[in-house]
């Protein structure tokens, strides 16, 4: 064949290059063999592409994975031996391995060179003065990124699915690595930015951006261009090699062997602790602040300020006696000396006069103190005339309540004017305090941190969709046997919560600093009991067959009603109240259990019973039901504060309710426990 160049000599087509465009046609026209080079890219006849793929965007299907398989499919089967494939790439994962994992399995080897990308520009730290410069430098950077690399490798391994596909490409890539058809080294003089597919023999190169991972093999906009020019090949593998004779041999296979590892049950699980709670430990390694905390006082300080940063509140509800006051301090000390901002305490009457006073005193906070009933009354927050607030409302960044659940009834008059204060942009921050959060239900609970959670779906990062929802299934079971599984994820989001029992356990040796600087270990007085006996007919002659007779008569109506304790059972229409039947038989077992201490702790008791139930009736005549808790705070301080108080906590009484006969057998009880207590003082 013979063609003429316009006015000059005939032109001869060069013979290596017809060669290699007749050894590209495919099979099926009867011709076969290696092409040495490329001149065009054809259809076979089936319309696929031919096996010298150029130019790769991975947009529209031309992605790099179908690329390379295309080529290795067309050496594997037209080379009398397998070729050899050699990459070069800043990355590596699995899943780029799983795509081609077949057609590697059949070459002759793998030669896998691993590298750190270079750092792009916004992303390069300014070098410092006395730092090394020029190549030194670039070998530390590049040595960081190395580091930072080989992190990424283990994270994207952790993170990888709990499924059986994931597990099986991951075994599936383990084995080819412990084959011994896979060699890996990894550069490390300098970063190395480039990347390579190259196969053995001089049958080609694919070179462009592409990593060797799933997403740059697919669906990353990558440009990727091929060459199969022997010339051009040649200096390729030449580059290639010298990297590859300066890089180091990479054990990449105990990455992934870590995955298939054994390990015990319960070092799983501290694992997992340490993955949801490890930052928060090494943060609580740190000093609290000014007043001196225990270790297990420290870490609830640092936990509730965590809660209070995420959700503009916090439900500190430790048990009696951990210290709810002293993490308070912590806390609003840091918003007042600090961070220079406002604080406001509320508190019941007896506390803000008797308690906090003295904490003042003592730690010279500079907060403000106000009463529920002050509160309630202060004329800018439009539920009185009072002007207990000494600032504008708007001044206050946190709100601290001791005693919180008296707010749990969101329609009292003092609630009303929290959420008046809470208001505001920013909104002000709340921090809670109560040992006992549930009092009548799980809604008190709700109540309390609806003070603070911003919405309904606040938690459907924790597959809570609806706290309210979530409430209410929780309301249905029977709280003796709730599964801490239904809450605990609300609790831990929003709570600190620890008992004595959990103190004593997790904090065996927790010391507490003087003033003087002695480190006392911290102890809770174990009891210890001594066995008295005494005959009680001896003491009290006839006593107990007079009181059996007021607890439970033959005929089943006890003279004793209990009505003070059980209201709900004198509704004039449906059943009383479940939880206060309860109450009532644990009562009238607990009197006489007092006996077991003594007459005297029995005289004890049944004379704060008998104040209680004067306190009732006045309550009841002024229109509330009072809750045990505000009945004992009015005795403590029976000013008329207290009262008002008392009053603005109670529950309104219900309009089926029949008072009348209710005030009737409560001052009928009140008489036999004067009765009792006179009998037994003798």
């Amino acid at each position: 064949m013979r063609t003429r160049r316009r006015g000059g000599p005939p032109l001869r087509p060069h013979r290596a290059a017809t060669r290699a465009y007749l050894r590209d046609l495919p099979r099926g026209l009867g011709l076969r063999g290696a092409a040495e080079g490329h001149v065009a890219s054809l259809p076979d006849l089936e319309g696929r592409p031919v096996s010298h793929p150029e130019f790769v965007d991975n947009l529209d299907g031309n992605t790099l994975d179908r690329a390379l398989r295309t080529r290795l499919e067309h050496l594997l089967g037209t080379l009398r031996e397998p070729p050899a494939v050699s990459i070069a790439t800043g990355y590596f994962n699995p899943g780029g391995f799983a795509r081609l994992a077949d057609v590697l399995r059949r070459s002759s080897g793998v030669r896998l060179l691993l590298g750190a990308e270079p750092l792009p520009a916004a992303r390069l730290p300014e070098r410092r003065l006395g730092e090394p410069r020029g190549e030194r430098y670039e070998k530390r950077l590049a040595d960081e990124e190395l580091d930072r690399a080989e992190r990424k490798l283990r994270r994207d391994r952790d993170r990888l699915p709990f499924s059986v596909p994931s597990r099986a490409a991951v075994s599936e890539l383990l084995d080819f690595l412990e084959s011994g058809k896979i060699e890996v080294r990894r550069y490390e003089h300098r970063f190395l930015h480039g990347k390579a597919f190259l196969f053995s023999g001089k049958q080609g190169v694919l070179a462009g951006s592409s990593n060797f991972t799933l997403a740059g093999l697919t669906s990353n906009l990558e440009l990727n261009l091929g060459q199969y020019q022997p010339g051009v090949v040649a200096k390729v593998e030449e580059w290639f090699g010298r990297l590859w004779d300066d890089a180091r041999p990479y054990d990449l296979a105990a990455i992934y062997r870590e995955q298939f590892a054994e390990h015990p049950p319960y070092l799983v699980y501290l694992r997992a602790l340490w993955e949801r709670y490890g930052s928060e430990l090494e943060e609580e390694a740190g000093d609290s602040g000014r007043i001196r905390l225990t270790r297990f006082q420290t870490d609830g300080v640092f936990r509730a300020k965590r809660i209070l940063d995420r959700y503009n509140g916090v439900l500190v509800a430790d048990s009696v006696g951990l210290g709810k006051s002293f993490i308070a301090a912590e806390i609003f000390t840091e918003v007042i000396e600090r961070n220079r901002q406002r604080a406001l305490l509320i508190a019941p009457a007896q506390l803000r006069d008797g308690m906090w006073r003295q904490f003042r005193r003592r730690y010279q906070f500079g907060i403000e103190v106000v009463s529920f009933e002050q509160l309630a009354d202060d004329k800018q927050l439009g539920q009185g005339e009072g002007t207990a607030l000494a600032s504008s409302i708007g001044d206050y960044s946190l709100v601290v309540i001791d005693e919180a659940h008296a707010f749990r009834n969101p329609d009292t008059k003092r609630a009303r004017a929290l959420r008046q204060l809470l208001r505001g942009d920013p909104p002000r921050k709340v921090l809670l305090l109560t040992a006992t959060p549930v009092n009548n239900s799980l809604w008190d609970l709700y109540d309390l941190l609806a003070y603070f959670v911003g919405h309904d779906a606040v938690f459907a990062d924790r597959g809570i969709p609806s706290l309210r929802e979530r409430f209410r299934q929780a309301d249905k079971e029977d709280p003796f046997s709730l599964s801490p599984d239904t809450l605990f994820d609300i609790l831990d989001a929003t709570t600190v919560r620890r008992t004595r029992h959990f103190v004593q356990r997790f904090y065996p040796n927790d010391n507490f600093r003087l003033e003087d600087g002695t480190e006392v270990t911290i102890r809770f007085p174990d009891p210890v009991v001594c066995s008295r006996g005494y005959d009680l007919d001896e003491v009290l002659p006839g006593f107990f067959d007079e009181f059996a007779e007021i607890l439970d008569r033959a005929d089943g109506r006890p003279k004793l009603t209990m009505a003070r304790y059980w209201p709900t059972r004198y509704r004039r229409h449906g059943a009383p109240s479940a939880r206060e039947t309860a109450l009532v038989g644990l009562i009238r077992s607990g009197l006489l259990k007092r006996f077991e201490s003594s007459a005297q702790a029995f005289v004890r008791t049944v004379t704060k019973m008998v104040v209680a139930h004067d306190d009732f009736v006045r309550a009841v005549e002024a229109g509330v039901i009072p809750s045990s808790d505000s009945l004992a705070g009015l005795r403590e301080t029976d000013s008329d504060e207290a009262w008002d108080e008392l009053l603005q906590e109670g529950e309104p009484i219900e309009d089926d309710l029949d008072t009348d006969r209710l005030i009737e057998d409560v001052q009928s009880d009140r008489a036999l426990l004067e009765h009792l207590r006179v009998r037994a003082s003798v």
